[in-house]
């Protein structure tokens, strides 16, 4: 058997010639990365292929469209829980692996219902499937509009309803298919966020991987990931049950307490704004839940982990201070949700008061974005309201976020334009001459695929022509609507940052959205319609959010050898079904629950809060909030920054020293920034575990780093979730630890109190 480390070096040799005999391609970004991309894969991916083995079989559809039907079922009731959870499709993975050995063991053989023995590319195109059960981008349009405690649009049916939600669902689909030579076919563009998926997959069956470094670990991946599972599944019940204090520490409130003025409780004005994980910035905060962490940090590169972070870190806990204590624009201090102590409050997404003369609220305090909704005029801007409570302010916190939204927009364009614009126009020419691309022809996954046909390009184009259509069609005549023409300016968003979208999440395993600047443009073009916003939000980010999905499941079945039309249409069966079931299923919740929604677990805060963001974006608008003359125009330079910021590590790599490690300095992940809402502790843990796994485990165990690294993360993903769903279902049927200890303290007394450390005890007090 080939080591991986043999691989590599052929591959390292391979690289070389190709450079000696085309010396242009000496400081091509692509070609550079070929190396250490091939490092971190070849010991899981399969290096060998056999085309007759089964993969669009009836066993796998049958079995992946069950999977897909309960998933949508089950995970869009759960968002309309208060607290809402979704069901991850590596659990139909691990449920549908005995599933089909079974199947494979118990019916007659021979056949088109069993092939013959369960096999990895059946198991694939099933979780490909199962994958599509999240809840469609486009339902909260449909929720917000139809159900009677919003907006209750009497006149929306179930047919304009799914029709919506279909088209928003596969627009992107043609997109993604007419950029497979930017984003599939490259050996650099090698999607670490697969790499999990990969590995349950190799866990699971047996296939010829490149052999690890070294035979000191005996233990089989299969074996490792149950021993992986069952941990992390026992551990997950202390932070999401018996000590859910665990899931934010606060380290600058342990360390300082409350002051020595202060009483017992009542945080120092520092820990308000910086220490505090919930009230303020979480300096130094961290979260000892798995959830909260996620394998994202164990299979991406450490550069992409660290700039990522590290651009965290500097907008939140250095940045968003210096911004409050210089008060940069205004009423900082009046800013609070305390009534109590009147701690100042930074890490919130909600609106403020500006104006001292309101009739209706104090300056200083929240005012809900429903509030400026116009209901006898299609809930577009009041005007009178609006004037009552002007100039609206948010959080230092939140407007910073928004400001790193614009970065992120037009260094995603610049980083992507200096780096790959080469290969970009390479790979564009040789499509238009229809010849191979020299350096893509390089993979040995590329030219195992070839034994598959592929889907040609004019087969996409048609897709995308004919949705196009039926888009157009429920624009204008349904009550989702908007300007015809904004379909258009949709499409052409989506064209625009695809490629460059698309090779950052592919090369890093961080992903960017277009949610922001959706809003943003829409809200400048067609001000105070909030319906026509809200929809074109939808088109827009979802768009891209699914052009990028099939677009990483392509390169899984280019890693695994899938037969591409198995992978596309398994991306679009499982798409339709869950269009079906996640509307059907919300109409229920809407009209044939009962009072369910009137008990307060089912409170459905992720519709309200869609229903309030049409408010920001739709009513106000955003010319009010960033437009010349606004309290917050001096954001608008942050578009410009962010297209001259990628030139520096660029113009370095060229007149100062060459390096690969310049186009590491990745702005568009160091400005893509997590900001308020929720709590502030995904920093310092998720950067020790990058370290750890990438940095040192890569370097000082590269055997157990090749073996089970990937493995044990998918584990822990898996086995995270599914203790989470057992504990909401408790959760549902009232079962709850009550025992009261310093990690699971009692929150009854008042209203989102949290818990802090002072020098001399543990004391509860609201908003800490």
């Amino acid at each position: 058997m080939t080591t991986a480390e043999e691989l590599v070096a052929d591959k390292a040799q391979k690289v070389h010639d190709l450079v000696e005999a085309h010396p242009e391609y000496d400081d091509d970004t692509e070609v550079g990365d070929i190396n250490d991309v091939e490092e971190r894969i070849n010991f899981i991916v399969p290096q060998t292929d056999d085309p007759s083995t089964p993969a669009f079989t009836v066993r796998s559809v049958v079995l992946g469209t069950i999977f897909c039907v309960l998933l949508s079922f089950i995970n869009t009731l759960l968002t309309f829980r208060s607290n809402a959870f979704a069901i991850g499709a590596n659990i139909a993975v691990i449920l549908a692996y005995p599933i089909g050995l079974a199947w494979a063991a118990l019916l007659p053989k021979g056949n088109i219902i069993n092939p013959g023995p369960f096999t990895m590319k059946e198991h694939v195109l099933i979780f490909v499937m199962a994958s599509c059960t999240g809840l469609p981008y486009g339902l909260d349009n449909v929720v917000v509009q139809a159900m009677p405690q919003l907006m209750g649009n009497e006149s929306i049916t179930f047919i304009q309803s799914w029709a919506f939600v279909f088209v928003t669902q596969f627009i992107g689909y043609g997109m993604s298919g007419l950029c497979r030579r930017f984003l599939v076919k490259p050996t650099a563009m090698w999607w670490p966020g697969s790499l999990t998926t990969i590995a349950l997959m190799s866990s699971f069956h047996k296939v010829e991987t490149g052999d690890a470094a070294g035979n000191r670990f005996k233990l089989s991946r299969f074996t490792v990931f149950w021993i992986a599972f069952g941990c992390m599944f026992t551990y997950a019940w202390l932070p999401e049950y018996f000590a859910p204090g665990l899931q934010a520490v606060s380290i600058m409130c342990l360390i300082a307490g409350s002051g020595k003025s202060n009483p017992a409780g009542v945080m120092t004005k520092f820990n308000a704004i910086a220490g505090s994980t919930s009230n303020g910035v979480g300096l130094l905060g961290m979260a000892f839940d798995w959830a909260y962490i996620g394998s994202t940090y164990l299979t991406s590169p450490f550069w992409a982990s660290a700039v990522y972070l590290l651009g965290n870190i500097f907008f939140s806990w250095i940045l968003t201070p210096i911004f409050y204590a210089q008060d940069i624009w205004g009423i900082n201090a009046k800013i609070s949700e305390d009534d109590v102590t009147h701690n100042p409050f930074l890490n919130s997404a909600h609106l403020f008061v500006g104006n001292p003369d309101s009739v209706s609220h104090e300056q200083g305090s929240r005012v809900r974005p429903t509030f400026f909704y116009n209901v006898s005029d299609n809930y577009n801007l009041n005007l009178t309201a609006y004037n009552d409570v002007a100039p609206v302010y948010i959080t230092g916190f939140f407007a910073i976020c928004y400001g790193t939204s614009f970065l992120a927009i037009t260094a995603s364009l610049a980083h992507v334009f200096v780096w790959y614009g080469k290969d970009i126009y390479r790979q564009t020419m040789n499509a238009f001459r229809q010849v191979r691309d020299e350096v893509d022809a390089q993979d040995k996954h590329v030219k195992m695929m070839e034994a598959y046909p592929d889907i040609p390009d004019w087969a996409y184009l048609a897709f995308l022509g004919v949705i196009t259509i039926a888009a157009v069609a429920v624009s204008l005549w349904t009550p989702y609507n908007m300007p015809w023409w904004a379909i258009f300016f949709n499409l052409l968003l989506c064209a625009i940052f695809i490629v460059p979208f698309g090779i950052i999440q592919a090369i890093s395993g961080f992903g960017l959205g277009l949610n922001v600047l959706t809003e943003f443009v829409i809200g400048l073009m067609i001000p105070g319609q909030t319906v026509a916003v809200m929809a074109f939000k939808s088109w827009g980010t979802n768009n891209l959010i699914q052009a990028l999905a099939l677009t990483q499941d392509l390169k899984l079945g280019q890693y695994l050898h899938i037969p591409p039309y198995a992978m596309v249409f398994a991306q679009f069966w499982g798409t339709f079904v869950n269009s079906i079931v996640a509307t059907a299923v919300a109409y229920f919740m809407m009209f044939n629950s009962g009072n369910l929604l009137e008990q307060p677990e089912w409170q459905y805060y992720n519709y309200q809060i869609f229903y309030s963001a049409g408010g920001i974006w739709g009513a106000i608008g955003p010319q009010r909030f960033f437009g010349i003359g606004s309290l917050y125009e001096g954001l608008l330079w942050c578009f410009l920054i962010g297209a001259i910021t990628p030139l520096l590590p660029w113009l370095g790599n060229k007149y100062v020293v060459k390096s690969k490690y310049w186009h590491y300095i990745n702005f568009p992940l160091i400005y893509s920034m997590w900001g308020p809402g929720g709590y502030q502790s995904l920093y310092t843990l998720p950067f020790i575990i990058a370290y750890f796994g990438q940095v040192y485990m890569f370097r000082h165990q590269k055997e157990f780093y090749q073996k089970y690294m990937y493995v044990i993360g998918v584990a822990f993903d898996a086995s995270s979730a599914l203790a989470i769903t057992f504990i909401s279902v408790l959760g549902i049927y009232g079962y709850s630890f009550t025992t009261r200890w310093a990690l699971n303290p009692n929150t009854d007394v008042l209203p989102n109190e949290l818990t802090i450390w002072t020098s001399t005890a543990i004391t509860t007090l609201p908003r800490g």
